[in-house]
């Protein structure tokens, strides 16, 4: 019965489907669900209790309820994408129901699709891995892969990662910087592990390169099958699922950063270093991603492991809040800003070494 709160996620689907069905407005349904009702929800149902992880072994693999809980997404998603790329091209509907189809897919791909990808990339499994690319490659950006695993994860609170957010720096800048440098920074990990196993960076086994390749053949599929309008369609849901998941990214670690200690150097990665949201009901639905510190400090636990650890930075709401505040610069500097400097204030003092 454990498991049973994070097959909540799939309520989702239903959302969009009526919506669809009730055509109009009626195409903003999962929108309005996710992140007007959810955000109120969270508030009712209330927060968790922080606690310390249980013993030293790390449960990379959950039992077979908790996983099958990520890994049904992506044939539930999949019939969910190819069902409205059908709709589009038998029915065209209205420019504000295509919006609304658009934007409520998107938030498919990028609240829950996305967030399982990154879930099911950090498992040992080969299967779990693989569907990770598949969920990634759908929305265009399989390269967060290579450079969450090997760039973000290794980097995170230093200028050196594209994914930590600055201090002062709105979301928008954020989101152009994030996309670009995030891509080339996979390009160089990628380009870098090939080179130390002797291969040329320009090859079939850069995945970085067969990743948006995929996309390009997945894009030619539904041209073939169902045309240009479904095409726009499903670039439009990516690229809504992607601005969520770098609202997320923005989120996580916004001016927490590591101090450096010598040249290129910096402290170890703290539970410090990360925004934590305590709200339980975000935290169902979006697989313990809430619970970041710890994610950073047990990277390989599998999402029913994490825990909220006590004395971590903490958001003032779950995502599905911060995610909008995020979008109004001014409300996000007013509300976050003191925070980052009472935080600041706070920094326990650096280790000498002799």
């Amino acid at each position: 019965m454990n498991a049973a709160p994070y097959y909540l996620a799939y309520l989702i689907i239903p959302t969009v489907v009526v919506g669809q069905l009730l055509g109009g407005i009626g195409t903003f349904l999962t929108v309005a669900v996710m992140l007007g009702l959810v955000p109120v929800l969270d508030w009712l149902v209330g927060r968790a209790r922080t606690s310390e992880p249980s013993g030293t072994t790390i449960i990379a693999t959950p039992d077979l309820v908790h996983r099958l809980a990520a890994l049904l997404w992506l044939p539930v998603q999949s019939g969910l994408v190819i069902w409205l790329l059908v709709v589009i091209a038998t029915a065209p509907p209205s420019p504000l129901e295509f919006i609304g189809l658009a934007w409520s897919l998107g938030i498919v791909l990028g609240g829950i699709g996305i967030t399982l990808a990154h879930e099911l990339t950090h498992r040992p499994s080969w299967l779990d891995r693989r569907f990770a690319d598949a969920l990634m490659i759908t929305v265009g950006y399989h390269h967060f892969c290579i450079e969450h695993l090997h760039g973000h994860h290794r980097r995170v609170a230093t200028p050196a990662d594209p994914a930590t957010a600055r201090f002062g720096e709105d979301f928008y800048r954020f989101f152009l910087r994030v996309v670009f440098s995030g891509f080339l920074s996979a390009l160089e990990l990628e380009a870098a592990r090939l080179r130390r196993r002797g291969k040329h960076w320009f090859s079939v086994r850069n995945r970085v390169l067969v990743g948006a390749a995929l996309t390009l053949v997945l894009y030619a599929i539904v041209i073939v099958f169902a045309g240009w309008l479904a095409v726009l369609f499903l670039a439009l849901a990516s690229l809504i699922g992607v601005l969520l998941l770098e609202s997320v990214n923005y989120n996580e670690h916004y001016g927490l950063m590591r101090r450096e200690i010598a040249p290129g150097r910096y402290e170890p990665v703290a539970a410090r270093h990360s925004w934590d949201a305590r709200e339980r009901l975000s935290g169902w639905i979006l697989f313990n991603l809430q619970r970041h510190a710890d994610h950073h400090l047990r990277a390989g636990a599998a999402y029913p492991s994490l825990v909220l650890r006590e004395g971590t930075p903490c958001l003032p709401a779950g995502y599905a809040t911060m995610v909008i505040v995020a979008m109004i610069p001014p409300l996000w500097f007013k509300i976050m800003n003191p925070r980052v400097e009472a935080w600041r204030a706070a920094q326990p003092p650096l280790a000498t070494t002799a």
